[in-house]
């Protein structure tokens, strides 16, 4: 497992920073019980490390490196849902990373439930390998300059007195106009992704699903730590969530965290 060290962490927060001003910046403190998460981890202090990332995530910061090497804290004290649940955060600010979708491939290995999709795989992978191409922010900036560029050939079409060059410039522009609400679609899929929580680990060994929103419903199956879910709704204490397999059923709320 790589381990970035915090000047990396540091680079990375500032400039996350500046393209989300409406996210707090990371304090003095937040900085100090950053270097003490590292040298702890740098030492194997994997319980010690955990506390001070935690300390300095706890303000509202986000950072793939930091959820990053906090999944790698867990993953050392064998502690997988809580590895899971940190490398799909991380995997959620950062899709596509590769070093990250490795270490959530190992600790999924390392749980008991391996639930596959009733998605047709190909169709799946191969949209998310495009979506994961680029960030939101990327795709954002793909989708502006594609329409610049639209807008300028229009331009161009409009001023041109040459047949031949207005043709090519008309429609030019008019598969720029379809590729930049394609490459809008795609930074809108992100930017909903990034900012949803309708996704969460299991974090109870042991989970059983109800039929309905009742202890003593019917038992509809079991699932263990580790599990990721997707939630349907919520009332009151208990979650309805589904599985990747199409399961659906009721869990009490306390026993998954949002990813």
């Amino acid at each position: 497992m790589r381990f970035p060290n915090s000047y990396i962490v540091i680079l990375s927060l500032i400039l996350y920073g500046l393209l989300n001003p409406a996210k707090t910046f990371a304090t003095n403190s937040d900085f100090i019980a950053l270097d003490s998460a590292n040298a702890a981890y740098s030492k194997a202090n994997y319980t010690k490390a955990i506390i001070f990332y935690q300390k300095f995530l706890s303000g509202g910061i986000e950072s793939t490196q930091a959820y990053y090497n906090l999944g790698n804290c867990y993953f050392r004290t064998n502690e997988m849902g809580e590895a899971i649940l940190y490398y799909e955060k991380a995997e959620k600010l950062t899709p596509g990373d590769p070093d990250i979708q490795f270490n959530l491939q190992l600790a999924n290995q390392k749980i008991t439930d391996k639930i596959t999709s009733d998605t047709p795989i190909f169709i799946y992978s191969d949209w998310k390998k495009l979506e994961n191409k680029f960030t939101e922010k990327q795709w954002a900036m793909i989708c502006i300059s594609l329409l610049c560029l639209s807008l300028l050939l229009f331009a161009l079409y409009l001023s041109a007195s040459s047949l031949l060059l207005r043709q090519i410039s008309f429609w030019s522009g008019f598969v720029l106009v379809f590729l930049t609400l394609f490459s809008f679609y795609i930074a809108h899929q992100q930017y909903d992704l990034l900012n949803s929580h309708d996704t969460a680990v299991v974090m109870a060994p042991t989970v059983t699903v109800n039929g309905s929103p009742d202890e003593k419903a019917t038992q509809l199956f079991v699932i263990h730590e580790g599990t990721k879910v997707w939630i349907v709704k919520t009332e009151g204490e208990w979650t309805e969530i589904k599985l990747a397999n199409g399961n659906q059923g009721w869990l009490i709320s306390s026993d998954i965290s949002a990813i």
